[in-house]
């Protein structure tokens, strides 16, 4: 029996037997997990809470159960031991700004009006991020006729859409809109749609021209460096440039690159506004290094309906 193997001393069948319940413990904690997930969803929080304590206990390490388990606890009214788990929750995955925003629902409906301001301003000076959940959260209702309550939602959302709070990321704002776009002659070059997007962090241009052209550009503004940035991809052409604000109009430097042939040359564009909310878009290419510059394109952006824009 020395040389015996572990299935010869147990025996296969007894090995067996210990492997399918260690993979029906598992599925069985698999699916508790599941269920706890489905009663918490469904707000039905006394199983909610049964389901969550039992898998606290089962693995303590995890604080999103934790985390779970105090609101399901508020919601039941167990305000002393929701206290308890949301503290368990603590220094985990949980972030903190969520974790404090939970703590001001349960101090406000104890009705602790002070320490609940004290916890959503923890909560903001977090980066709480989704205002909205609050104001229309039902535990913070008592809360909400406070001017308090107003400067706590402004700061979260500055946290949730910074960009619409940082005065350079509104510089472009004049080229949005939707476009008729016409050479200097009056002659049709094509449409523009211009639209912020990615919590007005992004400009972002989709361009039809008269004659089948297309192409898309994102545009930034790029706080470390101060700059603007605009890359334009089009089947023909892509750009990088950069730059920024200089005497009224958008001016942005650096260079095109010709797919087809492999040509990068200088390149610069700008873009001013004028009259009656009309925008000149002057674009420039230099074939000997930058000592002279040719115009590459030269388009007057005319305000249209979104509708007139899609029949173009």
């Amino acid at each position: 029996m020395e040389g015996a193997s572990l299935m010869e001393r147990i025996g296969f069948p007894a090995l067996m037997a210990g492997l399918y319940f260690c993979l029906a413990s598992i599925t069985a904690w698999a699916s508790t997990a599941e269920e706890a997930d489905a009663h918490y969803r469904a707000q039905e929080w006394e199983s909610a809470e049964q389901a969550y304590r039992s898998l606290s206990e089962q693995s303590p390490e995890n604080v999103i159960f934790k985390y779970r388990l105090a609101v399901s606890l508020r919601h039941l009214g167990k305000f002393q031991a929701a206290e308890m788990w949301l503290d368990e929750a603590q220094g985990g995955v949980v972030p903190e700004a969520y974790i404090e925003a939970e703590r001001a629902r349960l101090l406000a409906t104890k009705g602790d009006r002070a320490a609940a301001f004290r916890a959503l301003e923890l909560a903001a000076e977090k980066g709480f991020p989704n205002p909205s959940a609050l104001e229309s959260d039902k535990a913070l209702q008592s809360l909400a006729t406070d001017p308090r309550f107003a400067e706590i939602i402004e700061t979260m959302n500055k946290n949730r859409v910074p960009c619409e709070y940082i005065p350079e990321f509104q510089q472009f704002d004049f080229w949005l809109g939707n476009w008729q776009v016409l050479g200097p002659d009056g002659s049709f070059q094509g449409t523009n749609r211009i639209e912020k997007t990615q919590g007005g962090c992004l400009v972002l241009e989709n361009w039809q021209g008269a004659g089948g052209s297309t192409g898309t550009s994102m545009n930034f503004y790029d706080p470390h460096a101060g700059e603007w940035v605009q890359v334009w991809v089009s089947p023909a052409v892509q750009l990088t440039i950069r730059g920024g604000i200089v005497d009224g109009s958008m001016v942005l430097t650096g260079h095109v690159y010709y797919v087809q042939n492999g040509d990068r040359r200088p390149f610069r564009g700008t873009w001013t506004p004028l009259a009656e909310g009309v925008v000149r878009q002057h674009f420039e290419e230099s074939q000997d290094g930058g000592q002279t510059w040719k115009t590459w394109f030269d388009g007057y952006y005319h305000p249209v309906e979104p509708e007139a824009a899609d029949r173009n």
